[in-house]
């Protein structure tokens, strides 16, 4: 009986609760090491026999992932990294921008998509708030439906979710989601792409030159700046002055000649020359012993001194 009790509470309490419209689809891409999640819209188009039930619009970068492992398979029609908006499964050239209202500032909206690892899919109510200044964006403040909580927001996966206005008419999709401080507001905001804008620039022939990604030739590189040093020119130096004293000689030996050199300076005063006396210095060649000789004229008279027992004679024969 507890179990029986417990399901019908929950049936209730789903029954008050909005669920996600069936015009918003999960898709979720992997490969080569990533995974994105996202939503694609789908855009109900007028035609005979329910063949307007093709075609879906979402953000550039959710579909740029390729084909999902969940979600349509439809191919991309066209779509603009720029203004962020994609079509898949039919040419929006067979589209009315009539079909789908413009942004009002002020007008109640609420954003059905799936969230990053979300299968059940979020209902998000918002206000639309202003223009963004780089067309063709719009701001939504968001709300939330538990009491008490101004907006949580959402992080991963909300992009290219549907903007339902509140006769449940598709009239923008989700670029981003943000968080921005502004006094009386929830400070929580998602940045969204007017599905009526995205038709008419793609309808527009110049916008469809512009969706075509164009690998433009890189301008060229700016020449480089030769900075050349230029080294100041040395002041000029005057030669140095050498005193030659290999001349001198002197009668006590040989004299080592030194000579003496002067480097002038810096200032400008005038130079004056130094003489240096020569340095004396004896040589003594090894094993030998130097002998200083006399001056002339100058004699010592050795006599010889006789042995014992010799006898010196007045007259020697």
């Amino acid at each position: 009986m507890r179990g029986i009790a417990a399901a019908i509470v929950l049936l209730a309490l789903g029954a008050c609760s909005e669920s996600v419209s069936p015009r918003a689809e999960r898709v979720f891409y992997r490969g080569d090491g990533m995974a994105a999640w996202g939503t694609v819209c789908k855009l109900n188009r007028r035609g005979f026999l329910g063949l307007g039930e093709r075609g879906y619009v979402s953000a550039a970068h959710v579909t740029e992932n390729g084909k999902p492992l969940v979600g349509p398979k439809d191919a991309l029609t066209v779509a603009d990294s720029l203004s962020d908006w994609s079509f898949l499964g039919i040419d929006p050239a067979l589209l009315d921008a009539a079909d789908y209202p413009a942004m009002k500032a002020g007008e109640a909206v609420t954003i059905h998509g799936f969230p990053a690892r979300d299968r059940d899919g979020e209902v998000i109510p918002g206000t639309i708030y202003t223009d963004d200044p780089v067309p063709p964006f719009w701001w939504v403040e968001l709300r939330d439906s538990d009491d008490g909580i101004a907006a949580e927001g959402v992080i991963g996966g909300i992009s290219g979710s549907c903007v339902f206005d509140g006769d449940g008419a598709l009239v923008a999709v989700v670029h981003a989601n943000g968080f921005s401080r502004i006094e009386g507001t929830t400070n929580t905001w998602a940045k969204v792409i007017p599905v009526r804008e995205a038709i008419l620039q793609a309808q527009r022939p110049r916008r469809a030159v512009e969706t075509v990604v164009v690998q433009a030739d890189p301008p060229p590189a700016p020449a480089p700046v030769v900075q050349t040093y230029v080294a100041p020119a040395p002041e000029p130096v005057e030669p140095p002055l050498y005193i030659d004293v290999s001349g001198v000689s002197s009668a006590i030996g040989p004299v080592e000649t030194q000579p003496f050199v002067y480097a002038p300076p810096v200032q400008s005063a005038p130079v004056q020359e130094q003489v240096v006396a020569p340095v004396r210095r004896e040589v003594e060649p090894a094993g030998y012993r130097t002998i200083l000789s006399a001056p002339r004229a100058a004699y010592r008279v050795i006599e010889p001194v006789a042995p014992a027992g010799a006898f010196r004679c007045a007259v020697c024969f």
